[in-house]
């Protein structure tokens, strides 16, 4: 019974690295932050830790499926490179929402309809441009 109740990634020992999440997260922070002037590190440090903080609010759900909890630290190192602007400042909103979007899409839990699962192939059309490189900046 203990093995029904515990995730299938847990019982393989799938285990998230921590050490990259948070590492993940400080850069997001870090970028957040950015601008003209000097950020003091304890400021990018407390801000990391609140994003650390949601982001591991997703592993079990993620290790339920029985997928790799490090989708985390590969989801985090995407919003750094994509979408931590310095307008969000210390605002952990944005990181919170796309958080729980991107880890539905590759985590799903919620049954889609026929119109909803329409913009799966667009995605999926993006996800091959931004594969090849073909994204215009």
């Amino acid at each position: 019974m203990r093995e029904q109740a515990m995730g299938y990634a847990e019982r393989d020992g799938m285990d998230l690295d921590h050490e990259a999440l948070r590492e993940a997260c400080f850069n997001a922070a870090r970028r957040t932050l950015e601008d003209a002037r000097p950020v003091d590190v304890a400021r990018i440090d407390r801000l990391a830790d609140r994003f650390y903080h949601h982001a591991r609010e997703h592993v079990s759900r993620i290790k339920m499926q029985g997928r790799d909890p490090n989708i985390l630290v590969r989801a985090v190192n995407y919003l750094a490179h994509t979408h931590a602007i310095q307008p969000m400042h210390d605002s952990t909103e944005w990181f919170f929402f796309m958080m729980r979007a991107l880890v539905e899409l590759v985590c799903p839990e919620q049954q889609q309809d026929e119109k909803s699962k329409k913009v799966f192939a667009d995605i999926e059309e993006g996800l091959a441009l931004a594969r090849r490189g073909k994204v215009e900046e």
